[in-house]
């Protein structure tokens, strides 16, 4: 089973997409270490996740946890404090996602001035001791140029995988025009990425882009998808009060919520939630998995019209990659390039594949 443990909903940036908080009121975990010792303690095979608000402002628990919890560790960090990780805790990762959204200047405008060259930096440093998976984990909104931003992190020499996702704020209430202006341009990106990705194939190089590996992975063995995310599979949040959720990022949310360390089991946490219409019978579940959890429970929230916004992206990009799978498969044919390349991620690693 995977876990993100919410070390704290406090943050040390205020993205402008994002309802991050520097504010000391939010939550701090209020449990023990030894009650979620004992909770994880039942699980055979655990993955800790740590996530905020920006967990390394608790890096003293952190360390605490990983110390006293055998587990498989990921991180979820927005960089700017990744060079206060001791090197023993580092390399006990199994992945490390960084939130960084492309190029300086766009980093700069969601997330601060001077943002991106730090995080840069930390990630370099990083590099000396971490062998894991490097992850960019960003996100696409109106500043946005995937075509450009995405590959320029794929080319810095410094991250494995480059995963993306849609600002969730461009779907509200079926968006605005400026916004569905936007998310055209992003489906023309997509186009043009697929292209150049499949070149780089031709020329003998995979880059790591997460959702084109994953869902071209699915394509080739026709297996069907679940779920992406794994959430309300085997894949829940655990908050500062130790409340567990379908969800890290909607624990308000009352239907989200199925128990809590204290008088829940992780084996009684398994498939206690499961996609609702229109994705249930949708002819593409098989590939997309559905996306979102929580967007498909609370189609209120996006309106219909935002619903059609978000499949009509996910269909974009599949059809684009069915439409490179003849070449992809004459490649592995010719030895081009290895099938098990598509082979990833090897566990959830938090990259939920489909943007």
């Amino acid at each position: 089973m995977h876990y993100h443990l919410l070390l704290t909903q406090r943050c040390n940036l205020e993205c402008s997409y994002c309802g991050g908080t520097r504010e000391a009121e939010h939550m701090e975990v209020e449990y023990s270490i030894e009650a979620l010792r004992s909770f994880i303690a039942k699980d055979p095979s655990p993955v800790i996740a740590f996530y905020g608000g920006e967990p390394l402002l608790r890096l003293e628990l952190m360390e605490q946890v990983m110390d006293a919890i055998p587990a498989t560790y990921i991180l979820h960090t927005n960089g700017v404090l990744l060079h206060k990780v001791k090197p023993r805790y580092l390399r006990r990762f199994h992945t490390v996602l960084i939130s960084i959204d492309g190029r300086r200047e766009v980093t700069d405008a969601y997330r601060g001035r001077g943002v991106y060259d730090r995080i840069i930096k930390n990630a370099r440093r990083a590099r000396k001791h971490f062998r894991g998976d490097l992850i960019a984990r960003m996100v696409a909104s109106l500043r946005s140029d995937i075509y450009e931003d995405v590959l320029h992190l794929a080319r810095l020499g410094i991250f494995d995988h480059v995963h993306w996702q849609l600002d969730f704020e461009l779907f509200w209430d079926g968006g605005s025009e400026i916004a569905r202006e936007w998310l055209r341009s992003y489906n023309a990106g997509i186009t043009k990425l697929v292209r150049e990705w499949v070149s780089e194939m031709q020329r003998g190089e995979l880059l790591g882009l997460v959702p084109f590996i994953g869902i071209t992975k699915t394509l080739l063995t026709r297996n069907p998808a679940k779920l992406r995310c794994g959430a309300g599979v085997d894949f829940f949040a655990i908050s500062p009060s130790g409340e567990i959720t379908l969800c890290p990022v909607t624990p308000e949310y009352e239907f989200m919520r199925v128990g809590s360390i204290f008088d829940t089991s992780p084996e009684e946490l398994k498939n206690c939630a499961s996609l609702k219409e229109p994705c249930a019978s949708c002819d593409l579940l098989w590939v997309c998995g559905g996306r979102c959890l929580f967007i498909n429970l609370a189609k209120e929230w996006v309106g219909e019209r935002g619903y059609a916004l978000i499949c009509s992206t996910v269909r974009h990009l599949v059809g684009e990659l069915s439409a490179a799978l003849p070449e992809i498969k004459r490649m592995i044919k010719e030895g081009a390039v290895p099938e098990k390349a598509f082979s990833y991620p090897e566990i959830n690693n938090d990259c939920e594949v489909v943007p």
